[in-house]
């Protein structure tokens, strides 16, 4: 019984990056295959569990080299299953689904867009727009700390009301830009108050740049108020059909 890592599938002939470094103690990659597929896997840490940080950065490391050039299927991190099990439970039994899936995203790849306000400039923008939370933050500052309890408790609810319909709005208006020129698009909930947008995209590497230049466009346009993060090539963990 030899354990065996799975960092995720391609179509047989997909040639691998040299020198991708591994999970386990020999730290190579290698590929097993079965008729047009090829799981791409390593050995596993003997001395220790899976599950450090290190170990999900060479996982995703493994899978981003790769789908930079090839169409790639990842798998969860962390998959480990016997080295005979690869064929016999994975790529056998699942083939034609799984080379199925593999022809969707033979030419493309995921890139993440990640978007965070500039809290001042937006704060601007709410007291220059919004006549109500203007008035409001007037009238807190002409009172008393005490006496203006109230008035601050709702100012901050209004405020915070108006950034996330500010936030609502910015993130499908870059949205509607990007659509035209990717194949698919997922947004995630931001994480943080003054994050704007957490979406990937699903882009032709025929169109890559194009997508490339339009995310720039955004940027030069929202350098006043946001701060544009692109994160790709990468594998496209968010466009993996649930089954």
């Amino acid at each position: 019984m030899t354990p065996t890592y799975v960092y995720g599938l391609v179509a047989a002939d997909t040639e691998i990056p040299e020198e991708l470094p591994g999970l386990g103690p020999s730290g190579t990659i290698s590929i097993i295959t079965h008729g047009k597929l090829a799981a791409i896997v390593s050995d596993v840490p003997a001395d220790r569990p899976l599950g450090t940080r290190d170990d999900l950065i060479a996982h995703e490391t493994v899978l981003d080299s790769v789908a930079a050039n090839a169409g790639v299927l990842p798998m969860r991190f962390p998959a480990v299953i016997e080295e005979q099990g690869v064929v016999a439970e994975l790529l056998e039994p699942h083939h034609d689904h799984l080379v199925e899936v593999l022809a969707g995203l033979e030419s493309r790849t995921q890139f993440t867009l990640k978007g965070r306000y500039e809290q001042d400039a937006v704060l601007r923008e709410v007291l220059a727009e919004d006549a109500e939370v203007r008035g409001l933050q007037e009238t807190v500052r002409a009172l008393p700390e005490d006496a203006a309890y109230y008035d601050r408790v709702r100012l901050g609810e209004l405020v915070v009301g108006a950034l996330e319909e500010r936030r609502r709005d910015d993130a499908e208006h870059m949205l509607e830009r990007l659509r035209p020129t990717v194949v698919d698009a997922v947004a995630h909930q931001p994480a943080n108050p003054d994050d704007v947008i957490n979406a990937a995209f699903l882009v032709e590497r025929a169109r890559q740049r194009e997508f490339e230049d339009a995310v720039e466009e955004l940027g030069r346009e929202q350098a006043e108020r946001m701060r544009l993060r692109l994160l790709g090539p990468l594998a496209p963990y968010d466009f993996v059909p649930a089954e």
